[in-house]
């Protein structure tokens, strides 16, 4: 099944490889950002984001759509705690 999406979160520790996995995945379909906690949502404008081919932090401006509610793909790998998740979570519902 097809989930249409505007982007994709995923969340995890960026030396884990089920949550690299999970990023390339992803990547093929939406845009994606890898953070590793909600503190990388700097705002409703800018996240810092890792890049995993790069091996690099980045900050990305204006990464959430514009103009209608964002629909977003939130995922994590196996070892990231549901509460980290769930701050990510509350931290993106606060916009």
């Amino acid at each position: 099944m097809e989930t249409p999406a505007d982007m994709a979160i995923v969340v995890g520790g960026y030396n884990s490889s089920n949550t690299s996995h999970l990023v390339e995945l992803c990547e093929r379909k939406f845009p994606t950002y890898f953070i590793n906690s909600e503190k990388e949502i700097l705002s409703e404008k800018e996240i810092q984001h890792f890049r995993y081919h790069e091996k690099s932090l980045v900050r990305t401006s204006n990464f959430l759509p514009q103009g209608k509610p964002a629909r977003i793909v939130l995922t994590s790998g196996a070892s990231c705690p549901d509460t980290l998740v769930d701050r990510v979570l509350e931290r993106l519902l606060s916009f």
